[in-house]
């Protein structure tokens, strides 16, 4: 997404460009949200109808053009996405980052737009069969397919790496002198020709972060 703002705290904003940790336990399968009864996605018709599923593990993110926010709801992962028109996405632009009261001022300026697309990206979770072929490829292979990482760990040369809207745990094969890691080191230079020796789905990654609308 070009542009985009997340609305993750700011900590955590600043250890995941250090690729010191992750976004905290957002692959947790609890339903936190505060709705009333069974969620029916059917009956989302306003970001506002999104709002009234709090969930404390959420994202939310928009660019120029949309607003993006994903949330828990009946045990399952759902991404809300509203187009935002041209006076809207100003007046949410305009808004001082540092104002206290900033994402409640934004959520008024975007709960009244109608919600384009929702999907239950907990359906889209690849299968450990599907994960399991990329055992004995490169970490060139994933780079290439835009696989990008949170952390490493050379220790145990163990990566978390995101691709689309989820996080993975994966385990790489080494031969050789141990790897030290440095000021200048080049994660996706040094794990590029290591084997992939296993992938696990490991939670929810950043799922705001989508293409702008043709």
């Amino acid at each position: 997404m070009k542009r985009i703002l997340s609305m993750l705290p700011l900590a955590i904003l600043v250890l995941s460009l250090l690729a010191a940790c992750g976004r905290g336990d957002p692959g947790g399968t609890a339903d936190a949200s505060s709705g009333s009864g069974a969620f029916d996605p059917a009956g989302v018709k306003t970001m506002g109808d999104v709002f009234a599923w709090e969930d404390p593990d959420h994202q939310e993110g928009f660019s120029e053009k949309q607003y993006v926010f994903v949330f828990r709801a009946g045990g399952n992962w759902y991404r809300a996405v509203a187009d935002l028109p041209q006076d809207v996405s100003e007046s949410v632009w305009a808004i001082d980052f540092f104002d206290e009261n900033r994402d409640q001022k934004v959520r008024e300026l975007v709960s009244p737009l109608a919600v384009r697309s929702l999907e239950n990206l907990s359906e889209q979770i690849p299968a450990q069969e599907e994960l399991d072929r990329y055992v004995g490829k490169t970490g060139r292979d994933l780079f290439d397919e835009g696989w990008t990482y949170w952390y490493y760990n050379l220790d145990d040369l163990e990566a978390g790496l995101e691709h689309g809207p989820f996080r993975y745990r994966v385990l790489f094969e080494y031969e050789g002198e141990p790897m030290v890691n440095s000021d200048d080191f080049d994660f996706y230079e040094e794990f590029r020709d290591l084997v992939v020796l296993s992938v696990t789905y490991d939670g929810i990654g950043d799922a705001t972060n989508i293409g702008e609308p043709g």
